[in-house]
């Protein structure tokens, strides 16, 4: 398996509206929908820095880049490019050596 991680260091004034983007647009879980990823999230920094992160995690390298390869993929990017203007993205692909989780009781 593999992570997928997406950095965005956004202006402090588009944090909300990329998170609102990504909220109404469904875009989390467009990615699950329509390609092998098993999980989705975003994330905003809790140190009070503009950071978000997106991640997702995938069976393998070839499903990641079916989301890449997906038509629907690109259709908010003029949107979220106009809310990150010359901001820094950053994606990087890590390998799941092992993990583990909680189970409800």
């Amino acid at each position: 398996m593999i992570r997928s991680i997406l950095t965005f260091r956004p202006a402090p004034e588009h944090v909300d509206a990329i998170l609102s983007l990504y909220r109404r647009e469904s875009i989390l879980q467009e990615s699950l929908d329509l390609t092998r990823a098993t999980a989705s999230e975003i994330a905003t920094a809790v140190d009070g820095s503009d950071e978000i992160i997106v991640t997702a995690v995938w069976p393998d390298e070839a499903a990641y880049q079916e989301w890449l390869d997906h038509p629907n993929r690109g259709r908010t990017a003029p949107e979220l490019a106009a809310l990150l203007g010359t901001a820094v993205t950053a994606g990087r692909l890590y390998a799941i050596d092992h993990h583990a989780s909680a189970h409800a009781h």
